[in-house]
């Protein structure tokens, strides 16, 4: 389907993810040459290249292959374990180059993409606790225990390379069963893991937020966001606006932007964007509800989640909304598309 090729098949992803589980295959003995078979990726030299990005459909066939290779081996926390440079690299000076914990995960939040992440994040905010949740961009549940770990290990060792190494969250939820090396989540994250959750997230305190940073630096932190915005050629208008208001739908569906708000990060009026689309033969209205629909169909095939959760996912607090909507893009309820 169109929205499935132009979110999951343009390459925008910046390959540091791979890269890293590249160094570990290679230092295993693994023959990762196997791994980029049939993706499109000239294999794992081709990664160097500065200006190569991947899709992601294609940064996850990489990911699988290698999983299912090193199937017992904690190959999410190593990559996300590596060096806050070669992890996060410009977006990890980004962030350290912020005042607080708080303002550096807000970069983090818009711009995570510039670190090769495979996922998206939200922060939960309540009165006493906050909380860093993980989002599936598709569903993939053979790799989701790599990407939790990835994420939240680079985080977390960011946020102790800054604030101090002694820092660790409240508690890690995960929604899968627990591995193998469970130990090495505990000596890792210092605090209770759960497994089998409803939600992948890191819980810490919301005065966590607040922390101070002493590498805090303006012009750095300038720099190295605009940086980061044109590695992923943030408020470009390529010739494809379609393509580019469905990229920046699905990033923000469970909050869902607005025309204006897409017309604002792309750098134009909302007049001049309703024109493109309607040229193109589209409108918004259209493309969201497509972007909806394939998610939600997605979330109702692969996964368990209740339906009302699937609802949160797209964007509907309301579950009965959802419902109606979803008969109207398909004909026929959720739970008809589930069974």
């Amino acid at each position: 389907m169109r929205a499935s090729a132009t979110k999951l098949d343009l390459p925008t992803i910046p390959p540091s993810v791979l890269s890293g589980i590249v160094e570990i295959g290679v230092g295993e003995g693994r023959d990762v040459d196997r791994w980029f078979a049939g993706t499109g990726i000239a294999g794992p030299a081709a990664l160097s290249s500065d200006s190569i990005k991947v899709s992601f459909r294609q940064a996850v066939s990489v990911v699988r292959r290698a999983v299912e290779d090193m199937s017992e081996a904690p190959l999410g926390m190593q990559v996300g374990g590596r060096d806050i440079l070669l992890s996060m690299g410009m977006l990890g000076v980004a962030m350290r180059s912020a005042a607080t914990v708080g303002e550096a995960l807000s970069i983090g939040l818009e711009l995570h993409q510039a670190s090769g992440s495979l996922m998206d994040l939200e922060l939960e905010c309540a009165t006493e606790a906050a909380a860093l949740r993980l989002h599936e961009r598709w569903p993939e549940p053979l790799i989701l225990r790599f990407l939790c770990e990835e994420i939240l290990c680079s985080t977390i060792l960011f946020v102790r390379s800054v604030v101090g190494a002694d820092w660790a969250p409240e508690r890690v939820e995960l929604t899968y069963p627990a591995p193998s090396y469970t130990r090495r989540y505990e000596r890792f994250f210092r605090c209770p893991v759960v497994f089998g959750a409803e939600a992948n997230r890191a819980v810490f305190p919301t005065a966590t937020l607040a922390l101070r940073f002493p590498t805090r630096s303006e012009p750095t932190r300038a720099i190295a966001v605009d940086a980061c915005r044109r590695m992923l050629d943030v408020g470009a208008v390529e010739p494809d606006v379609v393509a580019i208001v469905e990229t920046l739908l699905a990033q923000h569906l469970r909050y869902p932007l607005t025309m204006g708000a897409v017309a604002a990060r792309l750098h134009i009026t909302e007049r001049t964007l309703r024109r493109r689309l309607t040229e193109a033969g589209e409108s918004f209205s259209a493309v969201r509800d497509r972007v909806r629909r394939q998610r939600a169909t997605a979330l109702l095939r692969e996964t368990a989640l209740p339906i009302a959760a699937v609802a949160h996912q797209v964007g509907y607090s309301d579950i009965r909304e959802f419902r109606r909507a979803y008969i109207r893009w398909t004909g026929q309820p959720p739970s008809a598309e589930r069974r």
